[in-house]
């Protein structure tokens, strides 16, 4: 291929991605001289949502430009989106995977063209091509929210599962961690378990209300993600029932849902500080300073004695957290402290 060819596509692929470019230096970030970023994530969900801001806060104080993509669910789409970074010569890649066991190739193709990767929030199989990760530790999140649930219930009592996008690691481990307590209480009964397709309050809902139908009596709800928990709640209000849930993520939502009672208890997985810390982390691979093969956040347990403390971050004093985010951030990668979110 001639150089002038190469140009045009390279051309290409930053007029497909230019538009995602949201913060930084501005455009795609060429002109400003700032590291260009490419980041894919698996959805849209409240989660991301509030990892965007948390990504975009850090970006703007740094002078890095985001080229922002959504693969909605879809694995050949996430491919798709990671071959045109490369085509269009990003610094480097953040990837939240959709699927556990896949972008082998886009990953390689990667490597071999010296652009580094990092996934966050999810991960893939081959972790090999990767050149770091910040993960949470979804097996203790799942661990914690059954454990929430057996403890409500008094070590007995008839529970449903809803799982998240089935193969995805993050559901892979969260139900991992929720069979491992129920394996050690007997006294709880496991009625049935099944994906909420991507990770929704819809397809929680029409879950639960199948499930409502199917079984006479259902004790309490385990949810592998806060949307798909509050589906359940508004199955189950629908039918006149009142059934204690517990989630994963600690979404807004789910914090209010707490701190109304509709919801046991959560686990907050704070999208703003976990999505942010990914691209502080590429901050320093872009800088060439060295990293950990590994980052671990490490999600906290919210229940109705500290609801109000997280809500304040996560919900209703956002403007000023973000504020003190960027800072935050490079002090929670450089402690390894990653879910710390004290700014004192």
């Amino acid at each position: 291929m001639s150089k002038f060819k190469r140009a045009a596509v390279a051309a290409a692929a930053m007029m497909v991605l230019s538009p995602l470019a949201a913060c930084g230096g501005g455009g795609g970030g060429a002109s400003a001289g700032g590291p260009r970023i490419g980041v894919t994530v698996y959805g849209e969900g409240n989660l991301v949502k509030e990892g965007k801001e948390g990504m975009e806060a850090y970006a703007k104080a740094r002078g890095m430009d985001l080229l922002w993509n959504s693969a909605d669910g879809e694995v050949n789409k996430q491919a798709n989106q990671i071959e045109q970074m490369i085509t269009a010569r990003v610094d480097a890649i953040i990837i939240v995977p959709v699927q556990y066991d896949s972008l082998q190739p886009q990953l390689q193709h990667a490597k071999d063209a010296g652009i580094p990767v990092i996934a966050v929030n999810t991960t893939v199989k081959n972790k090999a091509l990767l050149t770091t990760s910040v993960l949470p530790d979804d097996v203790a999140a799942g661990t914690q929210d059954a454990q929430m649930m057996v403890d409500h219930l008094g070590g007995k009592g008839n529970v449903v599962m809803l799982q998240c996008v089935l193969g995805s690691s993050y559901e892979l481990d969260r139900t991992k961690g929720m069979m491992s307590v129920l394996d050690k209480n007997p006294g709880i009964k496991l009625l049935a378990k099944g994906e909420a397709a991507n990770n929704g309050r819809a397809e929680g809902a029409a879950r639960m209300k199948n499930w409502l139908t199917a079984f006479p009596k259902i004790d309490g709800v385990m949810a592998c993600g806060d949307d798909m928990g509050l589906g359940a709640v508004q199955a189950s209000k629908e039918a006149g029932k009142k059934i204690p849930v517990t989630g994963i993520d600690g979404i807004a939502d789910g914090l209010e849902a707490t701190k109304n009672g509709d919801f046991v208890g959560t686990q907050l997985q704070d999208g703003r500080v976990e999505l942010g810390a990914g691209l502080a982390v590429a901050n320093l691979v872009v800088h060439h300073q060295p990293v950990e093969t590994a980052y671990v956040y490490k999600m906290v347990p919210v229940d109705a004695h500290n609801v109000d403390t997280f809500t304040a971050h996560v919900v209703t004093h956002v403007d000023a957290f973000l504020k003190t985010l960027p800072d935050l951030l490079d002090a929670n990668v450089k402690s390894g402290d990653i879910a710390n979110e004290s700014t004192k």
